[in-house]
């Protein structure tokens, strides 16, 4: 092979590498859509910073969509969607609660009843609790009056030390007492929430018959 023929042998498979090159890098280079304020689609290998925030497909070199691109939205933006998913979570469940209030009663009267018969029973619930509450309390009192006469309760260095059965017994009624203290005090808590609740219930009842009534007026 001449000098010549060699010579251009190289610089044609140099063109072809380059162009091989350019062809790979134009490909690796994404393409995106977007869609401008108009309705109108473009497409292109940067996007405007007028729509850097918005949506856009990504696509291959066949034109179609591979993937897409969320806008880079800012912090404001991003609170503003969160404050109004919450805000529409919301009105949701206050439609689902308005619609059970009118599915399961007819009047207030209907409500009250199921109030006054859910405090019923709990009030005999704590009823029952106070009572066993009382005699834990007398218990108790006995076995610190025999506890009394023993160490750690008695300072009289001659005192015996407290039987284990009667620690042990002294032991169980007081975590016995302090268990239906705060079985007394969550029920009388309960009692307050439960009276709130209804009358919640009753006033938003009474709004919902009235825009009834109204709309057909």
């Amino acid at each position: 092979m001449s000098v010549a023929l060699r010579k251009r042998t190289l610089v044609c498979l140099a063109l072809a590498g380059a162009g091989l090159l350019a062809s790979s890098m134009l490909q690796a280079s994404p393409t995106y859509r977007w869609v401008d304020d108009d309705g109108v689609v473009h497409y292109g290998d940067r996007i405007p910073p007028e729509y850097a925030d918005q949506r856009s497909d990504v696509l291959n070199r066949h034109g179609v969509a591979v993937g897409s691109r969320e806008g880079l939205r800012s912090a404001e933006a991003r609170e503003a969607e969160a404050r109004e998913a919450e805000a529409r979570a919301e009105r949701n469940a206050t439609q689902r609660r308005d619609r059970v209030l009118l599915d399961t009663y007819l009047d207030v009267d209907e409500i009250r009843m199921l109030r006054d018969r859910r405090l019923d029973m709990l009030q005999a619930q704590l009823d029952v609790a106070a009572s066993t509450l009382e005699r834990l309390y007398q218990q108790l009192h006995s076995l610190e009056m025999i506890a009394a006469e023993y160490r750690p309760y008695n300072d009289d260095p001659e005192a015996e030390r407290i039987p284990e059965d009667l620690a042990r017994d002294l032991a169980s009624v007081q975590s016995s007492v302090l268990d239906y203290e705060r079985t007394l005090d969550q029920g009388r808590e309960e009692q307050l929430r439960l009276v709130e609740r209804f009358e919640a219930d009753i006033l938003r009842f009474e709004e919902l018959q009235a825009e009834r009534q109204r709309r057909r007026e």
